[in-house]
C-alpha cells in the first residue's frame, strides 16, 4: 500500500516557497502545448500542426519529469529543466511514440486494458528523466516491474486530484497554474518511493535504472 498522504504532504513541503517558479514552468508549458494543439484544429493545415505537436511534446513531457524529480531530489526547482528534453531530443521522441504507440494498441482492446498499460508504463519517463542511458524499452519493462501490485495504488492517486482538478475548471483553468506543480512533484516523489520499494524487493536493480543491465536486445 502507498501512503498518498505522505507523498502528497512531501510535494507540498519540496514546492514551499517554490510555487512561483511552479506556476512559471506550468504557464509556459500548458501556453506552448495549447498552442500547437489549438492550432491542430484550424482547417486545412491542422494536421500538421497536429504532427508537429508530437515532436515538441516529446521532449517537453521528459522535461517536466526533469524538473520535478530534480525537485524532489534535491529541493531545486530549475525553470530551464523544462527545456532538458530537448538535450535527448532522440530518446524523448523515441520514449513518447513507442509509449503512444502501446497505450493505443491496448486501448483498441477496449478502454480498460488500455488504463492498465498506461499506469504500466507510467514510471517510463521519469526512467528515462533519470538516467536517458537506459533504452526505451528498457524503461518500459522496468516500469512493469515497478507496477507490478501498486497500479490500483497509482489509480486511485491520479483520482485523488479530481477534486483539485473540478476546482480548477472552475477558476477558468487558472487553477491549473498551481494544480500542475502539485500533481507533478506528487507523481516524481511516487516514482522515486517505486524504485526503492522495486529494489527492496528485488524486482529491480540499480544496474536496469543505470542503464548497465539491458533487458531488450
Amino acid at each position: 500500500m502507498i501512503d498518498r498522504a505522505s507523498l502528497k504532504q512531501s510535494a507540498k513541503d519540496k514546492l514551499k516557497g517554490k510555487w512561483g517558479t511552479g506556476v512559471l514552468i506550468s504557464l509556459i508549458y500548458f501556453l506552448i502545448t495549447g498552442v500547437f494543439s489549438g492550432l491542430g484544429n484550424i482547417k486545412d493545415v491542422g494536421p500538421i500542426f497536429s504532427l508537429a505537436s508530437i515532436f515538441i511534446n516529446a521532449p517537453l513531457t521528459i522535461g517536466l519529469a526533469i524538473t520535478y524529480l530534480v525537485c524532489v531530489k534535491t529541493d531545486n526547482l530549475v525553470f530551464e529543466n523544462l527545456f532538458s528534453g530537448f538535450k535527448i531530443y532522440p530518446k524523448s521522441l523515441g520514449m513518447y511514440l513507442w509509449m503512444i504507440l502501446w497505450v493505443v494498441l491496448w486501448a483498441l482492446l477496449f478502454i480498460v486494458p488500455g488504463i492498465i498499460k498506461a499506469i504500466s508504463y507510467s514510471q517510463s519517463f521519469f526512467i528515462i528523466a533519470e538516467n536517458p542511458n537506459v533504452k526505451v524499452r528498457d524503461a518500459m519493462k522496468i516500469s512493469m516491474k515497478m507496477t507490478d501490485g501498486y497500479k490500483g495504488d497509482i489509480f486511485v492517486m491520479a483520482l485523488s486530484f479530481l477534486g483539485w482538478a473540478l476546482l480548477a475548471i472552475v477558476t477558468l483553468f487558472i487553477g491549473f497554474l498551481w494544480l500542475g506543480p502539485y500533481i507533478s512533484a506528487t507523481f516524481a516523489n511516487l516514482y522515486v518511493k517505486l524504485r526503492e520499494l522495486s529494489i527492496q524487493s528485488s524486482a529491480c536493480t540499480e544496474e536496469m535504472f543505470n542503464g548497465t543491465r539491458t533487458l531488450v536486445q
